[in-house]
């Protein structure tokens, strides 16, 4: 890979996780809540219905898990350059 498009990756990467940080975001606003496991504590009480909440907690699981990876990868790929 040229030195060009590797020094590139993380800025690709960055986007993808300002990306990734609004869709979380947009998901935990939509139940009032900050954090995924309060999406499924809603569910557990009868406060939130259990669908379409639970695929929005999955999602936000999954999100909040790919943020963390790609933070990871970016943080070694800048240290690389």
């Amino acid at each position: 890979m040229s030195t060009v498009k590797r020094e590139l990756v993380p800025i690709i990467i960055m986007k993808e996780i300002i990306d990734k940080k609004r869709e979380l975001g947009r998901i935990l606003s939509k139940h009032k809540v900050k954090e995924p496991e309060e999406i499924e504590k809603g569910i557990e009480k009868g406060k939130l219905p259990e669908h379409p909440s639970y695929e929005d907690f999955l999602s936000a699981l999954a999100l909040r898990s790919n943020i963390e990876e790609m933070k990871k990868l970016a943080r070694d790929l800048i240290g690389e350059i």
